[in-house]
């Protein structure tokens, strides 16, 4: 299945936020269920994609037609550093478990060498087994686990 990144342009910031609410809502009845942090949707760097160069959104488009999303920064969940990292990354439920997800992480993850880092919540079993295998197809140099608790941080090197 043919999959690709396509920058999100300053006019389609609309159409990823109304895709990426849901994600946030979703996301949040995993790690926070009491809603002890707030609103889920209160996400503040959302604007800093079309304006600081080191955040990079991105559709993931598959066979023409917006399946998901991906944002890439350079925030370190590890506090270790890093070149990159996905902070957000979302393929739409109707597009999931037929390989596609994995296809759009081996697209983020080629846009660039070095340094990258993840961080997926244990609450999200979904995640915590995708992300495993989805960082291997991509044969990372190196590549640690992070206990943080509730999360793992996968730090790992791309050539």
């Amino acid at each position: 299945m043919p999959v690709a990144l396509q920058p999100v342009t300053f006019a389609e910031k609309p159409q990823l936020r109304a895709m990426f609410d849901p994600y946030l809502i979703a996301h949040a009845r995993l790690v926070d269920p009491d809603g002890a942090t707030g609103d889920p949707t209160d996400y503040r760097h959302f604007d800093a994609y079309w304006t600081e160069p080191e955040r990079r959104p991105y559709w993931i488009m598959a066979d023409g037609v917006r399946a998901g999303f991906v944002l890439i920064n350079t925030h370190s969940p590890s506090g270790l550093g890093t070149d990159h990292s996905i902070a957000e990354f979302s393929v739409v439920p109707e597009r999931r478990r037929g390989g596609l997800g994995r296809a759009a992480a081996q697209a983020a993850l080629a846009t660039a060498a070095g340094w990258w880092e993840l961080q997926v919540y244990r609450a999200n079993p979904d995640g915590m087994a995708f992300w495993p295998r989805a960082i291997g197809d991509a044969h990372p140099s190196t590549w640690d686990e992070i206990d943080l608790g509730d999360r793992v941080v996968h730090r790992f090197r791309l050539p």
